[in-house]
């Protein structure tokens, strides 16, 4: 996607990016006049309500909402946030796009020790930017609670590094994290540290991981022997976090899903219950 305009500005999805194959159900926007388009959904009648939405934001923005624009399949948020809304639980969601050959190097707070982990280290500033550009601009144009209490970030694979690396280190904007198959390569185990301990302490997490990721057959070597560490990774996120003070199962959950797989048909499906987890108080 590209600018369309000096000034950010709430542009219709549709009639600015949408095909006869777009999937985008509700009231999907695009946020323009940033280095980078975000798309930002927004709960029926939200920009005449009045009224302020707690704020999810999610990485791999065109994996988000639309199977047109999606590199590996959607996790169809809209339509899980549409249901959510019937159920009473609004949430203004913000989805980021990645920079597509550039995923790796954005996506990882450290730079690797070397070899195929030599080229990552950009996360630290990408978090930057949607904290210090992306969410006053978001808090500027839609109707958003802009409370931390009110404010969460998700994110799946090196995502889920993501969203466990805000956790560490932009806690006073975010304090509610959803890690799903959270994926450490070579050098980024260093994150855990600052995720042991972590302030504020989070107010919700909710780490997942597909029992099946393990056994997921890759060509390169290197990436074989990462994908065989997943479990073990989601493992040692939430271990850290009840370092920092969290508690099972009131503040903290764990899910290990028996036939889940490192792909978003697996992250949809888990989406809606780790969304009332985080955001609904009276979650069990």
């Amino acid at each position: 996607m590209t600018r369309l305009a000096a000034a950010p500005q709430l542009l219709d999805y549709r009639a600015t990016f949408g095909t006869p194959a777009s999937t985008v159900t509700g009231d999907l926007r695009v946020l323009s006049g940033l280095a980078r388009d975000v798309l930002v959904w927004l709960p029926p009648g939200a920009l005449t309500s009045g009224r302020r939405y707690r704020v999810l934001y999610m990485f791999d923005g065109q994996n988000v909402f639309d199977a047109a624009t999606s590199f590996s399949g959607e996790w169809s948020a809209d339509e899980t946030l549409t249901d959510l809304a019937g159920e009473g639980l609004e949430l203004i969601a913000v989805a980021m796009p990645n920079a597509g050959p550039g995923r790796f190097r954005e996506y990882t707070p450290y730079r690797g020790p070397g070899g195929v982990w030599d080229f990552g280290g950009g996360g630290r500033d990408h978090l930057r930017w949607m904290v210090d550009v992306v969410k006053p601009a978001v808090d500027a144009l839609a109707p958003t609670d802009t409370a931390r209490e009110a404010t969460g970030i998700l994110g799946s694979s090196l995502g889920g590094l993501m969203t466990a690396t805000a956790a560490a280190e932009h806690g006073d904007v975010f304090s509610r994290f959803g890690i799903f198959s959270p994926a450490i390569p070579g050098g980024q185990g260093f994150i855990l540290r600052g995720l042991r301990t972590a302030r504020p302490v989070p107010e919700r997490a909710y780490v997942d991981i597909g029992l099946l990721e393990a056994l997921e057959v890759a060509a390169d070597p290197a990436r074989r022997r990462w994908m065989r560490t997943y479990p073990r990774d989601a493992f040692r996120v939430r271990d850290a976090l009840l370092r920092a003070g969290l508690r099972e199962p009131e503040t903290l959950r764990l899910v290990l899903d028996p036939d889940g797989i490192h792909h978003e048909s697996s992250w949809r499906r888990r989406l809606p219950d780790a969304l009332r987890f985080l955001f609904d108080a009276d979650a069990r």
